[in-house]
């Protein structure tokens, strides 16, 4: 496989190209999963990384007290040798944590023997990688997709209470007091949950708890971009005084009719939901000009956006390629299954390229 642009060694990469604006990853599962170019795609045009699943508490602790860090040593040792750091994702979420979680015996855990829970699982992970991790997502899709309620309903709220968000945030922050602290979730460039992040970082505040920023995942889905209700989230934000990161970024190519990106929901295959082996290219050239677009906007706001992260890093790894429904072929990133760069990744440089000169 040939790497892009290796035959100009001065051509900029991603995070060159957007250097003076904000830093630019991807989010990397296994490392054992990569071969040896993927690895120096990685290293040539990314300088974050994001934990994908290695960090979720069903992968570290499957049983109580049982901790298993292997798939995390590994990440945390490659973006070391690299000089990338590290977000940890994610300590406390609705989905991927054991059901152990939640029960005490035959009946479900008090609120106290929860919170004992979750302080234990964050104190022993947040410890482990102290001083190796920059910064955690701490509660992942904590708000409701329903207007008219504020957090979702799931296993922790019912049984902690509202509160459990602040909880976690007071956990992690006592676990390691340099790590910054962020809160991610889907959908808040809409005005219902925009309107509850701004609520619960607001909370968070007046608490005097540590909140360092905002995650905004964007799992976009092409000629749907929702470009005006993005820019008004991110200015939004900025009033809030903490970052704000673009923490899953892709563009789905494939029709779904599932919005949003709850793993929960599932789609039954389609004649026109499976994807294609070879993306037609008239798609690859609209997905080109809408991410060209997108990434101009996320410029306007560079003082506020720290880090614009992709969801996986290359067509072949997404997460797309299996949800809503399994066995779609999705083509959602800037770099295609033989690691080459498609029209949407000449297409975001040249806006990088376009700034610095």
């Amino acid at each position: 496989m040939l790497l892009p642009n290796l035959a100009h060694p001065a051509a900029p990469s991603l995070h060159e190209a957007f250097k003076e604006d904000f830093s630019v990853g991807a989010s990397l599962g296994s490392m054992s999963a990569f071969d040896a170019a993927e690895r120096a795609l990685i290293v040539r045009e990314f300088n974050v990384i994001t934990s994908e699943n290695n960090l979720k508490p069903a992968r570290v602790q499957p049983t109580e007290g049982v901790f298993t860090f292997a798939e995390g040593d590994a990440l945390v040792a490659f973006a070391q040798e690299h000089g990338i750091p590290v977000t940890g994702h994610t300590l406390a979420w609705h989905q991927a944590t054991p059901d152990w979680f939640f029960v005490d015996g035959d009946k479900p855990a008090s609120r106290d023997l929860l919170l004992q829970r979750l302080r234990a699982h964050i104190h022993a992970v947040v410890g482990h990688f102290r001083g190796k991790i920059k910064g955690w997502d701490i509660v992942n899709e904590g708000l409701s997709d329903k207007p008219d309620e504020y957090l979702r309903p799931n296993k922790w709220q019912q049984l902690v209470g509202d509160d459990y968000i602040a909880q976690a945030f007071a956990f992690a922050h006592v676990a390691d007091p340099d790590a910054e602290l962020y809160f991610n979730d889907y959908g808040n460039e809409y005005p219902h949950k925009r309107a509850k992040t701004l609520r619960l970082i607001k909370d968070l505040q007046a608490r005097g708890l540590r909140v360092d920023g905002v995650g905004m995942q964007l799992h976009l889905q092409l000629d749907r971009i929702p470009y005006e209700e993005i820019d008004r989230s991110l200015t939004a934000f900025r009033a809030l005084g903490v970052k704000v990161m673009i923490t899953e970024l892709d563009l789905d190519l494939v029709e779904r009719s599932v919005w949003g990106a709850d793993t929960a929901e599932h789609e039954e295959p389609t004649a026109t939901n499976l994807g294609w082996k070879d993306a037609p290219p008239e798609l690859l050239q609209r997905q080109a000009e809408q991410y060209a677009k997108l990434f101009a906007l996320l410029r306007k706001h560079r003082d506020i956006i720290d880090r614009v992260t992709f969801w996986n890093l290359h067509d072949g790894k997404s997460w797309l390629n299996n949800w809503p429904v399994k066995g779609r072929i999705n083509h959602p990133l800037l770099f295609d299954r033989a690691l080459q760069p498609k029209p949407a990744y000449h297409a975001v440089l040249k806006i990088g390229n376009a700034a610095r000169n």
